[in-house]
């Protein structure tokens, strides 16, 4: 028993530090709800996607130069253990018509989260049982989902974008996945000389990587 009782307070121990190691805390309920844009309100930031700025960064392109973001869907791409992503492609039904028409369809077994590039909504993540806005997770979680802050809130995002490399800064291929990045890492991420014209900007790369990323 005083073995355990040992193992109980080292491990009590090692959870109050890595507690405390982290510098920053969420604001309270209290001082972070309502939002800026209204108790009601379910698209958070995306409300800055107005048409007069949609207008402001379209006037910053000058080459059309695109750069590709996301994983192309398939087993090689990042996975969470235990998920999968599995497509199965099936000749169906045909010939049709004068034309000969043929169909092609396929199956995919997967999860939808962890899998790949993603965007995560507000039902992602709660702060002792508080989503977004201060709405109360179990008011609004059923066994089809849920009722409020659904991906259908997002609308289009059409904006300025920095990317900013922060395992580049420290010279690895991948973060660790305790490394937290705050305002003063990305900003001297932010200041290393930038590519030539033309030239890809930063790339954040992995953060799914990091633990602990805000604004």
């Amino acid at each position: 028993m005083k073995s355990l009782a040992i193992v109980i307070v080292l491990g009590l121990s090692a959870f109050s530090t890595d507690a405390v190691a982290q510098s920053w805390q969420p604001p309270s309920p209290s001082e972070r709800c309502p939002s800026k844009w209204g108790a009601a309100d379910e698209r958070g930031s995306g409300n800055h996607m107005t048409p007069a700025n949609v207008l402001r960064a379209a006037h910053l392109i000058k080459t059309g130069e695109t750069f590709e973001l996301s994983h192309v869907l398939g087993r090689d791409m990042p996975l969470n253990p235990g998920r999968q992503y599995d497509v199965h492609t099936k000749r169906t039904t045909g010939p049709f018509g004068a034309n000969q028409r043929y169909s092609n369809e396929e199956l995919i077994i997967s999860e939808i989260g962890q899998v790949g590039t993603q965007f995560d909504g507000f039902t992602h993540q709660a702060i002792d049982r508080l989503l977004y806005n201060c709405i109360k997770m179990d008011e609004i979680a059923t066994r089809n989902g849920f009722t409020n802050l659904g991906m259908e809130k997002v609308g289009t995002l059409m904006t300025r974008g920095v990317l900013i490399d922060i395992a580049a800064l420290k010279g690895v291929d991948i973060l660790p996945i305790n490394y937290e990045i705050n305002r003063f890492r990305a900003g001297a991420a932010e200041a290393r000389p930038k590519p030539a014209a033309g030239g890809c900007c930063p790339y954040l790369h992995r953060l799914e990587q990091a633990l602990g990323c805000r604004q």
